[in-house]
């Protein structure tokens, strides 16, 4: 082999050689490229929401201290067919549904960091109407009453808001519908007349215990709630999975609120057993409130079985689950359906 081919041999392996090398750096290159960067997560931060306001203790809704920084109104309102739909009876953080005479319920609304400009109608007073009045602390409002209902509001020295012994400017009566059932006020007309009367204004109040959040009861499923008083009185209530409220029927019509037309509603509902007698020829009734029983609380679709007691006219009806622990309830607005007997009461799944 001569000089001239050894070195064209030694030109050839050399460049095959770089070739090798500038390949395999562009691959290199490649790889590099397409590595995928490492990405450091960093941790999520806690978000904390801050409540505004101060819990009531009707409702346990955050609400402005202002509010609830007073004595509440307590207002019994008209079930008559004539009546329906009441106005203002949306706002009231508690509401009771009672028997009145003749098979008829009434409602009492608890009001306390909500304000109705317009209320009714209103009808009369009942002695078990005055003894929540007082367990709550409240001013009572009413158009006259039961001989021992006025009886029991002179010995209990009720802050008494009667429409026969004000003027027109706390109590009027509207077109709309037909006397006795047409009587309306305002929160700020009854506010007025309990200035001008001279009540105290610090309050007194315990109200119920809350769930810091929502909790439905340790019971069965309840998404209806049918209470049968009478044909002409048969209020209901329909579990609402989006919203966690029970809706508000009555005679299987929404229940509404006559200002707005909004449905009523509910995030807890008591049922509470209370026996009844009828007192008198007028056919009024004795609810046998102070003392104990038993019941049924609702909330979140659910429903366990619960007892309650009351130890004297004025004293706090306390409710208890089924261990004796007092009954905690969920933030949001409570109803409570007052029944003689238990068998008129249906619930489905």
């Amino acid at each position: 082999m001569n000089v001239r081919t050894l070195k064209k041999r030694v030109l050839l392996v050399t460049l095959a050689i770089l070739m090798i090398f500038s390949v395999g750096c562009s691959r290199q290159a490649e790889e590099e490229e397409v590595e995928e960067p490492i990405i450091v997560e960093e941790p999520e931060e806690e978000v904390v929401v801050v409540m505004e306001g101060v819990p009531s203790p009707l409702s346990g809704l955050y609400v402005p201290e202002e509010t609830i920084d007073r004595r509440p109104m307590a207002i019994v309102f008209d079930n008559h067919s004539g009546a329906r739909p009441q106005a203002g009876l949306i706002q009231a953080e508690i509401a009771y549904e009672f028997l009145a005479e003749g098979n008829a319920t009434r409602y009492l609304g608890i009001f306390l960091s909500e304000e109705p400009e317009v209320i009714g109608p209103i009808r009369s007073a009942r002695p078990y109407f005055i003894q929540k009045v007082l367990e709550f602390d409240g001013y009572f409002v009413h158009v006259g009453g039961s001989p021992q209902a006025f009886h029991d509001i002179v010995v209990q020295k009720v802050a008494d808001i009667d429409a026969t012994s004000r003027g027109s400017n706390v109590f009027w009566r509207k077109s709309h519908k037909k006397a006795p059932h047409n009587m309306y006020s305002s929160y700020e007309a009854l506010l007025n007349a309990t200035k001008s009367s001279g009540f105290r204004t610090e309050s007194t109040l315990e109200g119920f215990q809350f769930n810091e959040e929502a909790k439905a009861p340790a019971g069965e499923k309840a998404s209806e709630l049918h209470i049968n008083y009478n044909r002409a009185y048969e209020p209901s209530f329909k579990y609402d999975y989006d919203e966690e409220r029970y809706h508000r029927f009555y005679n299987e019509a929404p229940h509404v609120d006559e200002t707005t037309g909004e449905q009523l509603k509910a995030v807890n509902i008591i049922v509470q057993h209370v026996p009844a007698k009828v007192v008198d020829s007028d056919l009024r009734l004795e609810m046998q409130t102070i003392g104990s029983g038993s019941g049924l609380y609702l909330s979140m679709g659910q429903v366990m079985e619960i007892t309650w007691e009351k130890k004297s006219y004025s004293g706090i009806t306390q409710y208890y689950d089924s261990e004796g622990n007092r009954l905690l309830l969920n933030p949001g607005q409570t109803w409570v359906q007052v029944v003689h007997r238990l068998d008129i009461v249906s619930i489905k799944e």
